[in-house]
């Protein structure tokens, strides 16, 4: 049949076309208005036990240990609200389950920290308790570090300001600790010589930054540790920076020559290899070795004594 010079048969695809989707369109309003009229759940995800997985994973410990990683991430980014709680009943089972699993542990510590969920110290706490676990399986992974000391210098709070002190102290330790190991932004330097400084650690935050700038090659992250160093040490930038430069090529040499197998920041620690001997007459002219007076001799004994006089 034609009409104006159309087949009217031709139509009819388009038109069902059409029609479906005007039909999904609405379905799909109509869904979104119901979810969002209906409250959220607030049941949490079930969270079994370490010693619990471990029986109910049957042997198969890698799968129980993916499956329940799966259900933490579904469970943080759906419709259920999940607690700090759960989430780290989550990680301690896959960590039990399977300890060579990284990425739950580091992922765990930050979902942990959601800004949709309103921590209190004691949920801070079981984020640093995670994070110790994961530090100890996983010490080449500097995010842990890094997350651990920020929570420690910027996160937990109390009246007691020796107990603050402790805590930022702890944290700068830990935030020095993350920036040694290769991958770390070195940039961090700034904040961990900042806090070193306010704990009255003033030499120790100099002698940090000038070892992080041996071995940082990023211009942008050295340029802001040479602007940090020469404010603590009252110096010019542009003075610092030919020392800077002068110390670095001198570092980089020992380096490729003693043990370039080694990274830097490793380097810095060990030094060069020590000889595999050593002469004993070096010892004599070492001012560092106290001498020791020889211990006088005790009198001899008597001749009667220990001898037993007959009655």
């Amino acid at each position: 049949m034609y009409t104006r010079g159309v087949r009217l048969g031709s139509l009819a695809g388009p038109v069902v076309a059409l029609a479906l989707i005007a039909g999904a369109q609405a379905v799909g309003s109509a869904a979104n208005a119901e979810r969002k009229a209906t409250a959220k759940q607030t049941t949490e995800p079930y969270a079994p036990s370490p010693g619990a997985a471990r029986i109910a994973s049957l042997g198969y410990r890698e799968a129980m240990a993916d499956l329940l990683w799966v259900r933490a991430l579904v469970a943080f980014g759906g419709e259920v609200d999940p607690s700090a709680r759960s989430i780290r009943g989550l990680v301690e089972a896959i960590a039990a389950l399977d300890p060579a699993f990284e990425e739950p542990m580091e992922w765990g510590a930050l979902a942990m920290q959601s800004f949709t969920m309103a921590l209190t110290q004691d949920d801070y706490l079981q984020v640093l308790r995670v994070l110790d676990e994961a530090m100890a399986r996983f010490p080449k992974n500097y995010h842990l570090p890094q997350r651990a000391g920020e929570i420690y210098a910027m996160r937990l709070k109390s009246d007691d300001p020796a107990q603050v002190r402790a805590w930022k102290a702890k944290g700068a330790a830990l935030l020095a600790r993350a920036i040694r190991i290769p991958g770390a932004p070195k940039s961090l330097g700034t904040w961990v010589a900042h806090l070193q400084t306010e704990l009255g650690q003033r030499d120790t935050a100099i002698r940090d930054l000038r070892e992080l700038l041996l071995y940082t090659t990023d211009r942008e992250s050295r340029r802001r540790l040479v602007e940090k160093l020469a404010k603590l040490s009252n110096t010019s930038t542009e003075e610092l920076t030919a020392e800077i430069d002068s110390e670095r090529r001198k570092f980089n040499e020992a380096w490729d020559r003693d043990r370039p197998e080694l990274p830097p920041s490793m380097f810095v620690l060990v030094g060069p290899p020590r000889p595999a001997y050593f002469d004993p007459a070096t010892l004599a002219d070492d001012p560092s070795i106290p001498l020791v007076e020889p211990t006088p001799l005790l009198p001899p004994l008597a001749d009667d004594v220990g001898e037993v006089t007959a009655p």
